[in-house]
């Protein structure tokens, strides 16, 4: 199994993926080598960057908070944040005049709510106005919620917002990664606790029966670094941060075919092909 992160590692920011990686996970299908794609993204904004026939086998997406069997559709995995936990986590964000956005239950979790309360980024008004067909403003802190698949809140890099988020919710999955659209920002979602992508990919392993020294991943942000932790094979591209270079074996970078690079050093060790 290759699992792979899409933004910022096969998918460069205002880009496309490589011929030569395109070609390689074409050839993985050959080689009988399930091809997985691990991403921070809902399902619609998958196929919205991505089409609806991207040649892969599964989709990990929302940071694992579901999984679907991409060649039928079926979803077969979801995890949700329950209407007392959304309830709790909306009052204490809005009591610390934290903006935040609440997303809908899998499966329509691109749809949110927004709650513009301490005039945040300038990346969290762009990001409403990717979605305005979805997205609705949020003025009541007294609203009641139902279930919800996540919180978003975004912050300026080095702000510290994540760091205080993570500590206000010991009882969630706190999860940090670099926004997709402006490179720099830094998202914070809160999940239910034991929802990652080392959690989702363990899930998949699990259900296929794939043994953990027959695994790769590689990724390239903070949001990876459970899925990087559990599996047995794990590369990083060049251009991640500092502290992710240390901790992993780097490969190319996502201009440079850095999962074609990484997925002919898995090969070289495992003799796939």
């Amino acid at each position: 199994m290759v699992i792979m992160d899409l933004d910022g590692t096969i998918l460069p920011r205002n880009g496309e993926i490589d011929k030569r990686d395109l070609e390689v996970i074409d050839m993985l299908e050959k080689e009988k080598v399930c091809r997985v794609i691990a991403t921070g993204r809902s399902v619609f904004s998958f196929i919205r960057a991505l089409g609806n026939d991207f040649p892969i086998d599964y989709l990990i997406f929302s940071s694992g908070a579901g999984i679907l069997d991409w060649k039928t559709k079926e979803l077969f995995y979801s995890r949700n944040l329950q209407s007392d936990e959304t309830q709790e986590i909306a009052k204490k964000l809005w009591s610390e005049k934290l903006s935040f956005a609440l997303h809908e239950p899998i499966p329509d979790n691109h749809k949110y709510l927004y709650a513009d309360i301490d005039n945040t980024t300038p990346d969290f008004y762009y990001r409403n106005e990717l979605y305005s067909q979805y997205a609705k403003p949020l003025e009541n802190p007294e609203a009641e919620f139902g279930e919800a698949c996540q919180f978003l809140i975004i912050s300026k890099h080095n702000s510290g917002v994540h760091e205080k988020v993570k500590q206000m919710f010991p009882g969630y999955h706190v999860e940090r990664t670099t926004s997709p659209l402006d490179g720099k920002s830094i998202w914070t979602e809160i999940f239910p606790r034991g929802i990652s992508k080392g959690s989702g990919s363990l899930f998949l392993a699990d259900k296929l029966n794939i043994s953990l020294p027959d695994i790769m991943a590689v990724g390239n942000d903070y949001n990876d670094i459970t899925m990087l932790d559990w599996a047995e094979n794990s590369f990083i591209v060049s251009n991640s941060a500092d502290e992710l270079c240390k901790k992993y074996e780097v490969v190319g970078d996502d201009e440079k075919t850095g999962l074609y690079e990484a997925i002919n050093r898995f090969n070289k060790k495992m003799k796939i092909w």
